[in-house]
Parts: structure tokens; sequence; C-alpha cells
């Protein structure tokens, strides 16, 4: 009796442990086959971001024994991306999403709630489960980084199309200037030698004066023209931003004081000396400031603001004027592009600027927002003591 009351004890604990490998064979299995998927998802790079994510959460609960119960979540810095239900589940159990040392978000399960909520509440998640979401929030790094990747890759794509296009149209440009430099020398020697004839009548004398001034900035414009295509060579020395802002200080704030706008320095003392050419950082200055002036015809406030950082030193020209629209942003930089009437200005201000700065290994960014203004940042990456 004891023999076979033994037996059956022994054939039950078989029993129960041929039971309980089949479970997690059947949860392995389970697992497995959910990584496999989301390993796809995370592979296709014909998901869009948002889809990929997406799919991945939407996948997630068919790793767990009772899908139906479960509901998942992934939580960026920006957006999250959650299964129903996920907002009121119960028992979350998460790990953490780390791009290169950084913490980006975190991908989470949960239990959803029904009839006896104490249930979900006592859920206990197992280690195949916990390597499901170590797996998944993985897979969530690694499509966070191929994305950083392609914007990365079209930003730099974009910048050498930039740059080729400029250095094309520069060399162009500088060929024309160079072309109409001595027309405009003749021009303007004449239309001075026949104002200086005695007993000139007033008429004449103001046509020809007008005939000198128009000269004279056609030769501006075309100077401009050889600064942008680097045929003006910079005069190498030390330049301190505070310095040449404060030549110009009384400039500024007149023209502020004519167009209702005002004026705000914010100058670090003891700025640091950048090598360069004075003259053309000047221009880059005016240029900034002037554009400042131009997109406030309504009044608000320029700012002008200079600092160090580790880097090197930079200059902030801020308005609060009209902004400028996202999709002309890229093009600002580009030489003869204008926003304004024909008689308005020659499209080249901002790209002199741009090309100076980049003569001076500098890097020119622009942040704005339509109807509250715009900010240029001029960073010069090397300095002298």
């Amino acid at each position: 009796m004891d023999i076979a009351f033994t037996k059956l004890e022994n054939d039950a604990e078989e029993a129960i442990r041929l039971s309980q490998q089949y479970q997690k064979l059947v949860e392995n299995n389970r697992v497995l086959k959910c990584q496999y998927g989301i390993a796809q998802i995370a592979v296709d790079d014909k998901h869009s971001f948002d889809t990929a994510l997406q799919a991945i959460i939407d996948l997630i609960p068919h790793g767990f024994e009772h899908p139906e119960k479960m509901a998942a979540g992934i939580r960026l810095d920006e957006n999250s991306y959650e299964t129903t239900g996920f907002n009121s589940s119960l028992n979350r159990h998460g790990i953490d999403i780390v791009v290169k040392e950084n913490l980006m978000g975190r991908v989470e399960v949960g239990c959803l709630e029904n009839d006896n909520a104490s249930d979900s509440k006592q859920k206990v998640y197992t280690l195949g489960e916990t390597r499901l979401l170590e797996s998944a929030a993985r897979k969530v790094a690694f499509i966070i980084e191929r994305k950083e990747a392609d914007e990365k890759k079209q930003t730099l794509e974009d910048q050498l199309r930039h740059a080729d296009r400029l250095a094309t149209i520069g060399q162009l440009a500088a060929g024309i200037a160079h072309e109409l430099n001595n027309p405009l020398g003749d021009i303007l020697g004449f239309a001075e030698l026949a104002s200086s004839y005695p007993d000139l009548p007033e008429q004449p004398y103001q046509d020809l004066v007008k005939i000198v001034k128009s000269t004279l900035y056609a030769r501006e414009v075309i100077k401009k023209i050889l600064l942008f295509s680097r045929q003006s060579l910079p005069h190498e020395g030390k330049v301190n931003l505070n310095k040449l802002i404060e030549g110009w200080v009384e400039f500024f704030k007149f023209r502020c004081k004519q167009n209702d706008i005002e004026m705000c320095l914010e100058l670090k003392k003891k700025l640091p000396y950048i090598p360069g050419d004075a003259s053309q950082i000047n221009q880059v200055i005016i240029n900034l400031v002037v554009n400042a002036i131009h997109a406030m015809p309504d009044g608000g406030r320029l700012t002008i603001k200079t600092g160090a950082e580790k880097n090197g030193i930079y200059l902030k020209i801020k308005d609060t004027g009209t902004g400028i629209e996202k999709d002309i942003r890229n093009k600002i930089f580009l030489p003869f592009f204008t926003t304004k009437e024909v008689d308005q200005g020659t499209g080249l201000g901002l790209s002199v600027v741009y090309g100076i700065v980049q003569e001076h290994g500098g890097i020119i960014t622009l942040s704005s927002r339509v109807g509250e203004g715009s900010t240029f940042n001029v960073e010069f990456q090397q300095t002298i003591e």
C-alpha cells in the first residue's frame, strides 16, 4: 500500500514537473515569437518612425500569457505610443530606453482592470516577460539611433548641396562683378567730370549727381558680390566684437528710434579677441542689425548679445518682428534671395554675412517663429588671448 502511494506521489510530482516544463516551453516560444516580430519591425526601414514604434507596442502584449488582459506603452521625451487602456492599467512593469548612455524614455506594460482588480495588482512578471521588455527597449533605441543618423545624413547632404550651389553662384557672380567694375568706373568718372563744368544748369547738375550716387551704390553691391564669392581676401588681425558693436551703437540707436524699436545691449565683459578682418566682421554686425530692424516695421525690441563659451564666442541678434516662414528658412543665405520688394533690397546681405562667417571659421544659425521674431546666432570658434 505504501509502495503504491509512493508511486502515485512520484507520478504526481513528475506530472507537475512536466507540466511546468511545458508551460515554460510555451512561454519561451511565445516570448521568442514576439521578440522575432519586434526585430523584424526594427530592421524594416520602410516603416516611418511613428509607425514602427506603434507596431512594436501593439505586438508586446502578445508575448504575455493573456494578451487581452495586458496593455503596453512607450514614453519618449516628446511623444507616447500606447495600446488601448494603457493609461488606466495597473501593476506596471517597464524598462528604460537608453541611447548612447542618454535616457530617452521607457517601455512599459500594465494589467487592464477587470471585475477583480486585485488579480491585476497581484500579477507577477516572469523572467521571460522582463527579457521581452528589455529586447523591445533595445530595438526602440536602435530605431531612435537610426532616425538620428538619417536626420544627420540629410542635414549633411543639404549642407553639401548648399555649399556646391554657393560655390557655383559665387564663381559666376565674381566674373560678372569684375566685368561690371570697369564700365562703372567710366560712368562714375565721366559723370563727376561733367558735373564739374562751370555754369551748368541746375537740372542737368542734379541729374549728374543722381548718376554719381547710383554708380556708387552699384559699386557697393559689387563689393558685396566679391565678398560673397570670396574674391576679396580678409585682412587678418585681432577683432573684439564688443568694441565693434560699441562703435556703431549711436547709429543703431538712431535707426531704432526712427522705427519705434527698443534696443537692448547684453555685452559680456572681458570678451576674448577673435582672429579676423574687422571691416568684414563689421559688415556682419551691420547687416544682421539692419535685417532685424527691417523685420520690425511696426516697432519692437532689438537685442544684441555677446558671450563666451567653451568652444569660442558668440554674437546673437534677436528681433521681435514678423519672423520667417519655415519653408524659406533654408533659402535665406542664398545670394539674391529676398522677400522684399524689387527696389527694397538686393538679396545679398545675408549671403555676404554667411560667406564672411564661413571665411572666419564660424557658424551662423537661425531660429525663428512667425509672428514672434527671429534670432541669428553667430559662433566664432577661434579666440586670441
